[in-house]
């Protein structure tokens, strides 16, 4: 595809994941204290630059974009979604595609060592918040004798970006993708993703809560997405039950990051699926 063309779908797709009220994630309809929709849209703007670039590799592409993100707005915007997203757009840019998850799969198992290390150097430089207080195996910062893809297996256990990269992006295209395509259909479009990220929330527990507060924290907040769906009426207004929500989550600092980024994932590989012979 026209890496013009697939810039552009990716930047729509952050700005579009923005525009819907997810309950303790950033959005037009509630903040997060500190962080600011114009700089979540600049670090979209400058990750697709480095994203869509046919002369970097891999794991140059998500290395720079990570470097260039944090360094420009002293903060960790976007890190979960250029992870999840580099990938995708990486077979996107290849001349020709004809099977996109076996592609996917061929991309995620020969990461070169080199691109390897630029990864880990990225996750290293942006410091995503709670990783400093992991100690064990796999630990990015002292784990030097293991290789990319052992560190990302031993993270796969509790980090759905790490699960990701080892099962083939399993949880989007066996989950997410089918949820977003049924519901695309019958309802509107910021509902949709409104929808699938709840589903997201309620499927496994938030990587970055996870990290940030505990796994404790992130099994209630799990829970309570599960019992908020059961509450959610698709064709109804929920803005309320979604205050509510949204509010009891930011009180005690449970933002479910990792949530959006696998939604803002699954709208990028919606967009771009006609582009591909073979049905998602």
């Amino acid at each position: 595809m026209n890496s013009k063309i697939l810039k552009n779908i990716y930047f729509q797709t952050c700005c579009d994941e923005l525009k819907v009220f997810k309950p303790g994630n950033h959005s037009l309809f509630s903040s997060i204290p500190g962080m600011s929709e114009i700089k979540f849209k600049y670090a979209a703007k400058i990750s697709s630059e480095y994203l869509t670039n046919k002369k970097l590799s891999l794991g140059e592409a998500i290395f720079y974009s990570a470097k260039s993100c944090k360094t420009q707005l002293n903060s960790n915007y976007n890190l979960g979604i250029i992870m999840l997203c580099a990938p995708i757009l990486r077979v996107c840019l290849k001349d020709k595609v004809n099977n996109f998850k076996l592609e996917l799969k061929n991309l995620l198992s020969s990461i070169s060592k080199k691109d390897g290390k630029l990864i880990l150097r990225a996750i290293e430089f942006v410091k995503p918040a709670g990783i400093n207080k992991y100690e064990g195996i796999g630990n990015i910062f002292t784990s030097n004798n293991l290789s990319f893809y052992e560190i990302m297996s031993v993270g796969s256990k509790w980090d759905r970006v790490s699960r990701c990269y080892i099962e083939n992006y399993k949880e989007i295209f066996d989950f997410g993708l089918p949820i977003l395509k049924l519901l695309k259909n019958k309802i509107a479009i910021n509902k949709a993703i409104q929808i699938l990220y709840l589903n997201f929330l309620g499927n496994s527990t938030d990587s970055h809560i996870q990290r940030k507060i505990g796994q404790k924290r992130a099994d209630i907040v799990m829970k309570m997405g599960l019992q908020f769906k059961k509450k959610f009426k698709t064709f109804k207004n929920n803005e309320n039950l979604i205050k509510e929500f949204d509010h009891y989550l930011k009180k005690f600092h449970s933002n479910p990051g990792t949530c959006a980024d696998l939604t803002v994932t699954t709208l990028l590989i919606y967009k771009i699926k006609d582009i591909f012979k073979h049905p998602l």
